[in-house]
């Protein structure tokens, strides 16, 4: 009834080329299809009614694009089924006796399968960032109005990436559902917006990004390319708004297009920075005062200065993209431990 959920070659992510499609091919190859045994990722999830009505037996949910949650763990008394989660951050997904949680660490590696090679930007030096904004958050918005009261809109910016007033990809939102006060779980934030700044976006959002295609894309995101390098090209650095700025590390595909393209990053999320340096990367802290990384999301916007001076050695951004290789290596290796951690959860 439900084959595209399957553990056998009917899955939806049975003959894609990413990591989802590529981690069940290996399970299956290993352990073969096994009747009652369903996989999927934490984007395309069966509905929790339908989990609660149809399914039954064990869930594998790889979580690739997002960390799970302690969603699935509130409603396991009214399933019929046993989950195993693998995915980054063990405490996030909360704790079930029906609910087993396989860590991961260095799947990110994969992003340099999934994102398309580019030519390196071209250097430059100074303080003019590139910013891709996309889908209507508190923290965003938040952001944005803090660069336009600094007066870095005018004064700082090649390119703003759009704050998109039609469809982000996963509901409209007219201008005045994006300003309105909203909590963002993500973020732990609610956005306090100065009445003259609303005007401002009223009068001047969506900012758009010269030759940006993304809007046509899956999901209005751009999950596979660098964008445009003439962006890179006239900008001095990037400035990346991870998903995630409270309760849990995560990076997503945001965080590796500047590395792919060899540009230097301000990386805004919650620690994100230090996790991108515990995986390897050159995070410029001799530049930047990182103590941002660790505050809370209006602390974060409040301290972030961009009265910075961007001059890098094309070297050090060539070695963080090295470093993108050795992480991709260490996602494969670490996909066979996995494997093998997970066909002892189902036997056990």
């Amino acid at each position: 009834m439900w084959p595209d959920y399957e553990l056998s070659p009917s899955n939806l992510h049975w003959d894609k080329p990413t990591p989802q499609g590529k981690f069940l091919q290996t399970l299956v190859d290993r352990i073969g299809q096994v009747p009652g045994v369903w996989y999927c990722d934490t984007m395309d999830m069966p509905h929790l009614h339908h989990l609660k009505q149809y399914f039954s037996g064990t869930l594998i949910i790889y979580c690739w694009w997002d960390p799970a949650r302690d969603m699935l763990a509130k409603h396991l008394d009214d399933m019929d089924l046993n989950v195993i989660l693998i995915t980054p951050d063990v405490e996030y997904a909360g704790v079930h006796p029906k609910q087993t949680v396989i860590p991961w660490q260095y799947q990110y590696g994969l992003h340099m399968d999934l994102i398309k090679p580019s030519r390196p930007a071209k250097l430059t030096t100074g303080n003019k960032f590139l910013c891709m904004m996309r889908n209507h958050k508190s923290e965003r918005i938040q952001f944005l109005q803090h660069l336009w009261l600094n007066g870095w809109l005018d004064n700082h910016i090649s390119y703003l990436g759009q704050i998109n007033t039609q469809d982000n990809g996963r509901e409209p939102r007219a201008i005045d559902s994006i300003l309105r006060p909203q909590y963002f779980v993500d973020s732990e934030f609610t956005q306090n917006l100065d009445p003259k700044f609303k005007l401002w976006c009223q009068d001047n959002l969506p900012l758009e990004l010269p030759e940006d295609i993304t809007q046509i894309q899956e999901r209005n995101t751009d999950f596979y390319t660098v964008g445009n390098i003439e962006w890179y090209d006239n900008t001095d650095y990037s400035i990346v708004l991870e998903t995630y700025w409270a309760k849990t590390q995560f990076l997503t595909e945001k965080s590796f297009k500047p590395i792919i393209a060899q540009h230097p990053f301000i990386n805004l999320g919650n620690r994100t920075t230090a996790l991108l340096k515990d995986l390897g990367f050159d995070v410029f802290d001799d530049i930047l005062n990182t103590e941002y990384d660790s505050m809370t999301t209006q602390e974060k916007i409040n301290n972030i200065d961009l009265n910075i001076h961007f001059d890098v050695d094309p070297k050090r951004l060539a070695k963080n993209l090295l470093a993108l290789c050795d992480l991709r290596q260490q996602a494969i290796d670490e996909q066979d431990r996995l494997v093998d951690h997970l066909e002892y959860s189902l036997a056990n």
